[in-house]
């Protein structure tokens, strides 16, 4: 049974006015949950540069408040 499980990393870039949608697709939960975290630390990077461009602090504008992110299984049916 294992051999038909999938592992998915979801992202949502805004929690209120958008839906998930599955970024990439793994065959381990390990898999999708480092790409879940190369993907969160890229995000991260993005947010620093904004608030350097924008002036902000992370104080006002905190990283990832309305974002998401989340590994869930499916399975495969034939």
């Amino acid at each position: 049974m294992e051999n038909n499980i999938v592992w998915i990393f979801y992202y949502n870039p805004c929690v209120y006015e958008s839906s998930p949608y599955a970024e990439s697709i793994h065959r381990t939960r390990k898999g999708a949950e480092m790409a879940m975290e190369f993907h969160k630390n890229e995000k991260y990077k993005e947010h620093l540069e904004m608030l350097k461009y924008t002036g902000e602090t992370e104080e006002t504008w905190k990283f990832g408040e309305h974002e998401s992110w989340f590994v869930d299984s499916r399975e495969i049916l034939d």
